[in-house]
This record gives structure tokens, C-alpha cells and sequence, in this order.
């Protein structure tokens, strides 16, 4: 995921005093919903005759109503509308969504709808998800990341060509981390995503946890030579370390002894200071 050149971010709902109804993201045990819970006074669950489907991975919700069909998620009430919605906005992609209003019961609420619906969009295959989002069940999240799992216990990163497939490794651990950071932030640099994640309380408690007591040797940036360290009393630089390490293996055609093994401590913290993190976004309710 680079950059977004096409970044638009939504005004607020034309009535920021009505209730908001959250199938995606912000649901109660998704990645994004630490950002506006503590806004919520009264939170009630429900479903809606309308189909949910997926564009990269993302739910949008079509504006149709089906009889047929049925998206279920939750009626969030607000202690304060403006900053909620304002929050929401700052979370999800003007790209994506667009504000309609439907109703639930004798209760009128805001929802975002997929914008422009059908270009890119996709059925969600699995039926349970397809009825209620379940973030934690992302591929990267899943999949991806219990494949780094099973190769660091294999040893397969010893054997020839291991270094390649470590590498690839860590290059999966990053695709799973900027998907983190995309839909938990969404900020219109990526680097500006990753500062958010290393302000997180969560990120640091993971980092001393995992990585407490380590001294990496220092790494340079392959086209400035930047000097990076690891420090843990500054949580930013840590990650940037895992970062520059990151764009140095893309960058740099030969190994070492000490890069393997650099890189293989490096795979494995990073591993298990980013589960702890997702165990605790998906873990709020």
C-alpha cells in the first residue's frame, strides 16, 4: 500500500445529533474501535436489510434495501455528537463512503454507504462474514501471519537460500503491519500511519515486552545513510529501525552472517510485539 495521492476525507453528516450505526471497523471488537468507543454512552446491537460486501478487504454497506439480505452491527449513541463524528471521519476513507441515512426500528441513523458501490466491490464469500464483519479473520492477519509463525519454528531460514525466505517473511509481517495501520488510522502517508501506531500506550507495553533489553547494532538508510538505532526509551525510533530494516532488504542484493541473524531477531520480535497489538484491538468490546 504506498501513499494516497487520492486522499479525501468526509465532512460530517448533515445531523451529527443522530445515532450512528457501525457495521465495519469501528464495531465493538474491531481494529478501529478503541478510536470512539470512549464517546459511546449507549451501544445497542442490530441488523439492517442491506448487503454488505468488500472492496480490498474493506466492508461497504450497498444503500439498497433487500429483503433478502441482512448486515447486522451496532446503534452507537453519543455523549458528543460532533466529536464522534469527527472522529469517524478521521478514520475511514472518503474514498470509500459516502453518509445516508436509514432506518432501524422507530430510530432514524447515520451509516456510511460504499461510494460509487459496484466498481471494485466484492462478495464476501464466507456467510457469517458476509453477515456481520469479523476483522480479526483478515488473511494478512490470519493467514499471514501464522505462515511467518510456522517458518521461524522451522528452520527453514538456516537452510540455502534461507536468507531469501527470510526476507520474504519479514516482507509479510510488514504487508500485515501497513494493513494495520490503514485501517486503523487511515492517514494519507504511510509514514504518518506509523507514527500513530508508535504513540500507542499498547505499542510500547508490547516493545518493552518483547524487545526490552535488546541493543541492535545500528542500520543506515540505503539511499541517505541516515544512522537508525534502537532505543526504547523513544518508541518511534524503535519502529523506524524496523522499517529502514525493512526497505534495506528490498534494496540490498547480498547478506551477511550478521544480517541473517539481525534480521531473524528482528522478524521475531516484531512478530510478537504485533500480535500483542492485534490481540488488543480485537480484543475491545
Amino acid at each position: 500500500m504506498g501513499d494516497n495521492d487520492n486522499y479525501k476525507k468526509l465532512r460530517k453528516p448533515y445531523d451529527i445529533s443522530l445515532p450512528f450505526f457501525a457495521y465495519g471497523v469501528l464495531k465493538p471488537g474491531e481494529i478501529a474501535y478503541s478510536r470512539i468507543k470512549d464517546l459511546i454512552y449507549e451501544k445497542n446491537e442490530a441488523c439492517v436489510n442491506y448487503s454488505m460486501k468488500h472492496r480490498d478487504g474493506v466492508p461497504i454497506l450497498f444503500s439498497k434495501e433487500m429483503d433478502f439480505e441482512e448486515t447486522c452491527g451496532y446503534i452507537f449513541h453519543f455523549s458528543d455528537g460532533d466529536e464522534a463524528y469527527k472522529t469517524i471521519i478521521d478514520a475511514i476513507s472518503g474514498n470509500l463512503y459516502k453518509w445516508g441515512t436509514i432506518d432501524i426500528g422507530t430510530e432514524k441513523v447515520n451509516v456510511l454507504f460504499g461510494r460509487k458501490q459496484s466498481n471494485g466491490s466484492n462478495d464476501i464469500e464466507d456467510p457469517v462474514d458476509r453477515k456481520c464483519y469479523c476483522g480479526k479473520n483478515d488473511p494478512l492477519f490470519k493467514e499471514g501471519i501464522q505462515l511467518v509463525k510456522e517458518n521461524l519454528g522451522s528452520g527453514i531460514f538456516r537452510k540455502e537460500k534461507g536468507f531469501f525466505n527470510l526476507q520474504m517473511n519479514y516482507m509479510l509481517l510488514w504487508s500485515a503491519i501497513d494493513r494495520y495501520c490503514k485501517l486503523r488510522y487511515y492517514r494519507k502517508k504511510e509514514h504518518e500511519s506509523r507514527e500513530e501506531l508508535s504513540k500507542e500506550k499498547v505499542f510500547r507495553k508490547a516493545l518493552n515486552i518483547y524487545a526490552g533489553g535488546k541493543h541492535y547494532r545500528p542500520i543506515y538508510n540505503t539511499d541517505n545513510l541516515f544512522k537508525n538505532v534502537f532505543d526504547l526509551s523513544n518508541p518511534k525510533y524503535c519502529l523506524n529501525y524496523y522499517y529502514t530494516l525493512r526497505c534495506n532488504i528490498v534494496h540490498r542484493g547480498k547478506s551477511s552472517h550478521s544480517d541473517i541473524d539481525l534480521l531473524m531477531e528482528a522478524t521475531e520480535d516484531l512478530l510478537n510485539i504485533f500480535e500483542y497489538m492485534l490481540d488488543d484491538a480485537f480484543g475491545e468490546e
